[in-house]
């Protein structure tokens, strides 16, 4: 959970980081990535994610579908197997 909120918090400071950069600076990110640098930092930005996703996907992907998928699955059909069980205790009247 602490993983979650260092996450969120960190794109509600990017967020507002921009909000800032626009108030202040009169910033847009748009017209940046519109210029020559800006378009040649957003294909460095590609190239790196893709080298490093080229190096852990396979490992990424492996984990997710061989231990995620099957745990989510297991853990589904538990609660609604904890479901089924507690309509039928309560039709049956036990409390």
């Amino acid at each position: 959970m602490k993983t979650q909120r260092g996450f969120i918090g960190l794109v509600v400071l990017i967020i507002v980081a921009l909000i800032v950069l626009k108030y202040l600076y009169n910033f847009s990110v748009f017209e940046a990535a519109g210029t020559p640098q800006g378009q040649s930092t957003i294909t460095y930005t590609q190239q790196v994610f893709g080298s490093i996703w080229a190096i852990i996907g396979p490992s990424v992907t492996f984990v997710q579908n061989q231990i995620f998928f099957p745990l989510v699955g297991v853990i589904w059909n538990n609660f609604q197997s904890f479901l089924q069980w507690g309509q039928q205790n309560a039709a049956a009247g036990i409390h």
